[in-house]
């Protein structure tokens, strides 16, 4: 096994590649497919790795510098290269068998505990013989590993892969598949390259822990901030969702200002507008398509956990999460609570390693935010004094998260004579200039004639 190969980069690359031509879609979406020669398959559902195989033995590898080099794979895969091959990388998924439907958190579990014999692998596709990088058409990938693996061998085999012409057969495909056999999907590889990803839908029920607002409809919901409680009662965040009907942006809003409590963690949306935390008290039902663990550079989703402490959400650390893919909230689960059996993390423990799942969280400490820039404006009128105040604040915090806000600027508006005396906007920025500029547009908008500064 020669050293020099950088067996990291090629999984990263592997993965990024991949990833990028994938695309979920809904079983009554199988129509939408391109006509033409088409290849399908189950979905296993277990842990991408890849194979390098050469004269002298076998190494399993995976993104994250992660090596198998015992077990029945191993034993399987060497010796099995003809003659006319030196070398070869292979792309499988790494699987344990069962009786009934294979779970990815299995696989954590066997490779964590080195029960390595456990371990299946069903190869799908071929990425490089000697070093160089085969041609693009799947079909004569597929060829040259029916070729190579003739025989399956124990624990490893080639995916069971069938030819297709018209999406009827496609849809037979799925329903034997998915229905009958309780396959965790189907994977469709056509001949532009795109690979699909036919899955029903996953429901799970979170927890709103914020909220943003519609800019131009103050009274309605804009995206919702979820999470799942851990086994020490912390919260994962898992992601927002703005995917939900017109009727339950009113209705939630109404409820959610109701319920806003404070927070020391601060979260912006993709809207650059902070996130109203609230009270753990509403529970939503939330469908997608899938969920990943990995974004598409293949690096690991990373969220905050909190914890709600005295009224107040306090950020313990950052943790391995997940995204929610094409996510839609399809309504409020007032049968539910917001406790360790309805919202309970292992609602998705087959997507994350069980021992993220049950380690224990220490608090990290952050870093403190900075006084930037602070100006005060008075006013005298005939029914007292008014204030307006623009503060400009830098969180020196985005460096352990990206999902947290580097700049606020903070606007308020006091007025002992109206009905509401105190109004507040904040705004969050990239960058200083980014900062500024907000901060001289809310001067433009806010401080007109009669308006003294006070420092």
């Amino acid at each position: 096994m020669k050293e020099e190969i950088n067996f990291e980069s090629i999984a990263k690359k592997y993965k990024h590649t991949i990833a990028a031509k994938y695309r979920p879609l809904k079983p009554e979406e199988i129509s939408l497919i391109p006509s033409g020669k088409i290849f399908v398959s189950k979905k296993i559902d277990g842990e991408l790795w890849l194979a390098y195989i050469d004269q002298d033995g076998a190494i399993l590898f995976a993104k994250g510098g992660r090596f198998i080099k015992e077990g029945k794979i191993i034993e399987s895969l060497k010796g099995c290269l003809p003659s006319s091959i030196k070398n070869l990388i292979l792309a499988g998924e790494l699987y344990v068998q069962k009786d009934s439907r294979e779970r990815v958190g299995d696989v954590a579990k066997a490779i964590s505990e080195q029960d390595f014999n456990n371990l299946s692998f069903a190869i799908f596709d071929l990425i490089k013989i000697e070093g160089k990088i085969l041609p693009l058409n799947y079909e004569k990938r597929l060829v040259e590993i029916q070729s190579i693996f003739k025989k399956q061998k124990n624990n490893i085999k080639v995916i069971e892969t069938k030819e297709v012409n018209d999406k009827n057969s496609l849809k037979d495909f799925y329903e034997k598949s998915v229905k009958k056999e309780n396959a965790e999907g189907i994977v469709i590889r056509t001949g532009s390259e795109i690979t699909y990803k036919v899955k029903p839908s996953i429901s799970i029920d979170a927890l709103v822990v914020g909220f943003t607002n519609k800019v131009n409809e103050t009274e309605k919901v804009r995206s919702v901030l979820l999470g799942l409680k851990r086994k020490d009662k912390s919260i994962l965040i898992i992601g927002a969702c703005g995917n939900l009907s017109a009727s339950l942006k009113e209705d939630l809003f109404k409820k959610l200002e109701n319920i806003e409590c404070e927070s020391k963690f601060r979260h912006s949306s993709s809207d650059g507008n902070l996130y109203r935390f609230v009270k753990p008290k509403v529970v939503l039902e939330v469908k997608c398509t899938e969920i990943q663990n990995e974004d598409s550079n293949a690096n690991n989703i990373r969220r905050m956990v909190l914890e709600f402490k005295n009224n107040i959400w306090e950020p313990l650390a950052l943790t391995k999460s997940v995204s929610l893919i094409h996510s839609v909230i399809i309504r409020e689960r007032l049968d539910k609570d917001s406790d360790e059996t309805d919202i309970r993390i292992s609602q998705i423990e087959s997507f994350l390693d069980s021992k993220i799942i049950n380690e224990k969280i220490k608090q990290i400490e952050l870093p403190k935010s900075k006084l930037i820039d602070r100006k005060v404006w008075i006013k005298d009128g005939k029914n007292g004094i008014s204030i307006r105040k623009i503060i400009t604040l830098k969180t020196f915090k985005s460096e352990i998260w990206n999902g947290w806000p580097e700049w606020i600027v903070f606007y308020s508006d006091f007025s002992s004579g109206r009905k509401s005396p105190l109004e507040r906007k904040l705004k969050t920025a990239r960058n200083k200039e980014e900062a500024q500029e907000i901060a001289n547009k809310f001067i433009e908008s806010n401080i007109k004639k009669g308006w003294i500064i006070r420092n």
